[in-house]
């Protein structure tokens, strides 16, 4: 990570850019290109990937730049983690342990969960790569895996830079929930505009749509119960609506979310 108070305030100001383009409009999907791009540049990184470990062992992904080559080891790089990363790959062998994947990086990852044999065989095999020391971000809630992005380069990462991954990590679980929560349900752009609603506000009004109540929307999306009571507020105001059945129904005329069925509207806050 750039030292000195300039290189903060440089960081600082590229996620805010980020976050407010991507923000701009509903998500319809992680925009994750430009973020494994921006953690990479945020934490020095040579590389950053972003891969699923589904349930079932396979490990599929990407890495960012796409034209990084990883000294020449490329290929070699991405048929490993095809084929032996859920098995070997030290943070991996660590979510499996512990069963709760959270923000780690190789050289903290207990020896307990992996042994020394494994471990030296990855500093080894990864650092002809050139990003044998990696930072995990994984992302909740997906039932298909464990979806994370891992900043890889030829240092441990800092005290510093592990307290300044923290909110990152926090930022983009808020991002793909939203993008959960309006999976399939993106409006038109001319629509989402014409309702001057803002993103968030979206996809609380289609997990209202789903059923769900205030304090299940709140935990869906990881914010406070009192949040999503004043995002309802502005979507009632902007629907110029009182109550959720009628908001269900005047979103649905308006294409803001798929009709389709009665609005399960016998829903308490």
């Amino acid at each position: 990570m750039t030292a000195g108070a300039a290189g903060r305030a440089r960081v600082e100001a590229e996620w805010l850019e980020l976050v407010a383009d991507v923000m701009a409009d509903p998500l319809g999907e992680l925009p994750v290109a430009r973020l494994a791009l921006q953690l990479a540049r945020t934490f020095d990184g040579l590389a950053c990937g972003f891969s699923t470990a589904a349930v079932d062992g396979t490990v599929s992904g990407e890495i960012y730049p796409l034209t990084e080559q990883l000294g020449g080891h490329r290929a070699e790089v991405v048929e490993w983690g095809t084929r032996h990363a859920t098995r070997s790959h030290p943070i991996l062998v660590h979510y499996r342990a512990t069963g709760r994947p959270r923000i780690t990086q190789v050289a903290d990852v207990p020896s307990a969960h992996v042994g020394r044999r494994l471990l030296a065989a990855w500093y080894a095999m990864a650092g002809e790569w050139g990003c044998a020391d990696q930072l995990a971000f994984p992302l909740p809630g997906d039932p298909a895996g464990t979806q994370a992005f891992v900043v890889g380069r030829d240092r441990p990462f800092s005290e510093r830079e592990i307290e300044v991954a923290h909110p990152l990590g926090r930022l983009l679980g808020g991002l793909d929930r939203q993008v959960r929560a309006l999976a399939g349900r993106v409006p038109e752009p001319a629509v989402a505009a014409a309702s001057r609603m803002t993103p968030r506000e979206l996809s609380v009004l289609a997990l209202l749509a789903d059923g769900l109540t205030a304090a299940a929307i709140a935990r869906r999306l990881a914010i406070g119960e009192r949040t999503v009571h004043k995002h309802l507020e502005h979507v009632y105001a902007k629907l110029r609506v009182t109550d959720r059945l009628s908001a269900v129904v005047r979103a649905q005329h308006q294409g803001l979310i798929p009709a389709g069925g009665a609005p399960r509207a016998a829903m308490s806050a």
